[in-house]
């Protein structure tokens, strides 16, 4: 069980830290659509779902980091 609990909170905090370094932190000024020196009439949808999909991406690799640390903690509180 503790060899289990390590090592499924290594791969998760892993995955996280790759989610992280590809999708950068959730908390980024997002534009909205809008280019970022001119706000010219209509947002980009293309650009509201890229960001959309690059915050959903940001949360859920610090989610795995959290849940990957919490793992690893738990690990070292359950009998051998």
């Amino acid at each position: 069980m503790v060899v289990t609990l390590n090592v499924v909170g290594l791969l998760l905090a892993l995955a996280g830290v790759l989610l992280l370094f590809r999708y950068g932190m959730p908390y980024q000024t997002r534009t909205g659509g809008n280019q970022v020196r001119w706000l010219s009439g209509r947002p980009d949808p293309n650009q509201i779902r890229m960001e959309r999909r690059y915050d959903r991406l940001g949360w859920v690799g610090l989610v795995c980091i959290v849940v990957g640390t919490v793992c690893q903690i738990i690990a070292n509180f359950v009998p051998a």
